[in-house]
């Protein structure tokens, strides 16, 4: 082998060597930068699967805070609607009342219900009352019940109220008791 063969050995040994180093050193430089990227690309998903749940709990909890405030009006109105009914309702039924009160059904409950305080009274001494506009009323009811009726000084709309103070006893047949009591009970559904 001459030295010119030689060179050119040397130098395709070298170049090969080079050529080999250079592969080597860009592959360790792929795959590190491969690696950086794989690592970088999950460290962004992690970070966007956190942003995405945030902003889905976000959006859930605004949106239930909307359906909580729609809700509450709602139920608002539907209180108000309610009480506007059972308004409606109340006046009709006093009117009501009103139109029962001139008729003889009226005077014939009126002797009922004395008769029957008078009864549950027995020997006990007791007074029973009838609301001031029955005032026009009271001697026939005496006469129809045979028990001495005293006007009250508080408009019960009508009916009766009886006392038996011995034994601190209310019987109350009004019709505004009544009608509180129905109040209190009523609800619109």
């Amino acid at each position: 082998m001459n030295l010119d063969e030689k060179l050119e050995q040397f130098y395709n040994s070298a170049m090969e060597s080079a050529t080999n180093q250079n592969i080597e050193i860009i592959e360790e430089y792929q795959k590190s930068l491969q690696q950086i990227y794989s690592e970088h690309k999950e460290e962004e998903l992690r970070k966007s699967e956190a942003t995405y749940r945030a902003e889905s709990e976000k959006l859930l909890r605004e949106k239930n805070k909307e359906v909580a405030s729609e809700l509450i009006t709602l139920k608002r109105k539907l209180s108000d609607r309610s009480q506007e009914l059972k308004t409606n309702l109340y006046e009709d039924v006093s009117a009501k009342l009103q139109g029962y009160i001139k008729t003889s059904d009226y005077k014939d409950l009126l002797v009922k219900q004395i008769k029957s305080a008078k009864e549950f009274a027995g020997q006990d001494k007791i007074i029973i009352y009838i609301n001031p506009t029955d005032a026009d009323l009271k001697a026939s009811l005496e006469a129809l019940t045979g028990a001495e009726l005293t006007i009250s000084n508080r408009d019960f709309i009508g009916g009766t109220r009886a006392v038996i103070q011995e034994k601190s006893i209310l019987i109350d047949n009004s019709f505004l008791t009544r009608m509180e009591e129905s109040k209190n009970k009523f609800a619109v559904n």
